[in-house]
């Protein structure tokens, strides 16, 4: 069985990112950035925050998108159709996926609070 595949890019950061790895099958977006030591923004790593939000996009499978995460997105306004996810929350579980990490630039953890 093939193993999943993260694609990691910041072509407008300062550091530039494009880093591919191989992961266990449910590894967190968050959890593998970490290991590859990719610069990714994050907070509590419980869904609680919403600061490390990141684009996705691919053919990739990924963990269905919980209660909790739904809420988060939707109070920063943010997309609910999958292209936003929070990495502290979303697990691949098969095929190959790209995470944006120039998304983060894009909002803020508390827009859409208030």
């Amino acid at each position: 069985m093939t193993m999943p595949k993260i694609r990691f890019l910041a072509i407008k950061s300062p550091n530039k990112v494009d880093t591919t790895i191989e992961v266990d099958q449910n590894t967190k977006i968050l959890a593998a950035a970490t290991r590859a030591k990719v610069p990714i923004r994050f907070g509590c790593a419980a869904c609680r925050c919403g600061t490390c939000g990141v684009s996705i996009s691919g053919d990739g499978e990924l963990s269905a998108m919980a209660a909790d995460e739904k809420d988060l997105l939707g109070r920063m306004s943010l997309p609910l159709d999958g292209t936003a996810r929070l990495a502290c929350r979303t697990r691949i579980v098969a095929g190959e996926m790209t995470v944006d990490l120039d998304f983060q630039d894009t909002y803020s953890p508390d827009q859409g609070e208030g």
